[in-house]
């Protein structure tokens, strides 16, 4: 006798759903460049299977040694000093750091290249035509430090150097308002007894802000005087700044999605990779702490704007002797003799550091990036990042995005130079 179909189907049950993974976030969201990594790790989870997530925000250090006790879990996320790096590391489970804070030989660290967030800084004072320079750093950071010798580095590639100055990092039992008094009077000692016009980067934004407010207090004038680019474009501190800061694009999120793609590996059972994974800043926002045009040359100043308004809107050589008062071949001479390359090579290095921009920070589909960056087609453009990068847009995306780190703006070659030089930071050691 068979049973009727109804009851049949009753008796079959759906398979039991897949265990979730369940992982820590150990992240202090209250900070802007935190909550952009979560933003990257929720990414990851929302393109893969679902995670549990326990996100611990609040005083990451304070509870953790009673908190890990009782969770037990799959994967961690985290980062915290070095004070809370043992209890973590002998928790017996895959551990990602993004912070630096945990050194072992079994967590492995993703985080910014930071050398390379140094060079984008002095490649950006350096295009403003500026000669003299400074870097602001916390003293006992290795972030920061890597942030001055990729921005030494960048100038010293140039023939030129800067002035250094250290400050100790911001935390609690930092003082108040008298301890932070002493630090502006210090810092504007220093400002002051700089050359000008200079160009200073400091190694965020937090640091940028407090420059700018000892330019305040010296009546210097920012960015006829003293020019200042920070770092991780925080978005409210730099709009609060005044002026405006600009600041290198730290991508955050990618980093995020990184260390999300590479905690699901070693939960997979993959070993710690050996070396550290470094993710690539995205270019520099310009605001007006930076608009500026530290060159006597007028007709190269009236260029060099020209091109930085215009040079993703279809405009060409001619376009740029009809705004200047100079024959052409007048203007391209002394155009390369003071800016290191032709008009046309600083067209096409504008064009790629935006196309890089929309291709790193956007989802728009290619033909759309190379409309907007200047380039018409797609198929050009796809041409000029061979031709200039040795990658095709597509390949750069996923190399910018998760899985690699390339990204940022470049700097094509100087005079007399036979082939493009990209001028990227070496990969930390």
């Amino acid at each position: 006798m068979h049973k009727p179909a109804s009851i049949t189907a009753n008796l079959t049950r759906d398979p039991a759903p897949p265990r979730l993974r369940h992982v820590a976030l150990i992240v202090e969201s209250q900070v802007a460049p935190r909550r952009m990594m979560l933003t990257g790790v929720a990414r990851y989870i929302q393109e893969h299977e679902p995670w549990a997530i326990y996100l611990k925000p609040f005083g990451v250090e304070k509870s953790l040694p009673n908190w890990l006790m009782h969770w037990n879990g799959d994967g961690i996320i985290a980062a915290v000093k070095d004070r809370a790096s043992d209890i973590i590391a002998s928790h017996g489970v895959p551990i990602v750091d993004i912070a630096g804070g945990l050194r072992h030989e079994q967590v492995p660290l993703v985080h910014t290249n930071d050398r390379s967030v140094g060079r984008l800084g002095a490649e950006h004072l350096m295009e403003r035509g500026l000669v003299h320079f400074g870097f602001c750093e916390y003293t006992a950071e290795f972030w920061s430090e890597h942030r001055r010798e990729g921005f030494r580095a960048a100038l010293r590639d140039k023939g030129f150097d800067c002035e250094v100055y250290s400050m100790p990092p911001p935390g609690p039992g930092m003082g108040g308002p008298e301890t932070y008094e002493q630090q502006q009077r210090a810092l504007a000692a220093w400002l002051g007894a700089l050359p000008k016009p200079v160009g200073v980067m400091t190694s965020t934004d937090l640091m940028g802000q407090q420059l700018l407010e000892a330019c305040q207090r010296l009546r210097i004038k920012v960015p006829e005087e003293v020019a200042v680019v920070g770092a991780d474009n925080d978005e409210p501190i730099c709009r609060i700044s005044s002026p405006p800061l600009s600041s290198v694009i730290i991508n955050d999120h990618q980093r995020g999605y990184e260390a999300a793609a590479l905690l699901d590996r070693m939960m997979s059972g993959d070993p710690p990779p050996r070396e550290p994974v470094y993710v690539e800043p995205a270019g520099v926002h310009t605001r007006a702490s930076t608009d500026i045009m530290a060159i006597d040359d007028a007709a190269i100043v009236k260029a060099l704007r020209y091109l930085r308004d215009n040079a993703c809107g279809r405009i060409n050589v001619d376009d740029v002797v009809r705004e200047v008062p100079l024959s052409r071949s007048v203007l391209e001479r002394r155009f390369r003799r003071i800016v290191g390359r032709s008009i046309n090579a600083e067209i096409v290095r504008l064009r790629i550091n935006r196309a890089i921009e929309l291709l790193t920070e956007t989802e728009l589909e290619l033909k759309v990036v190379a409309r907007r960056a200047g380039f018409g087609t797609q198929s050009y453009m796809n041409a000029v990042f061979k031709e200039r990068l040795g990658k095709t847009p597509g390949s750069y995306r996923r190399a910018g995005r998760p899985g690699a780190a390339t990204g940022g703006a470049i700097a094509l070659p100087t005079a007399g130079s036979s082939r493009p030089d990209l001028h990227r930071a070496p990969a930390p050691p």
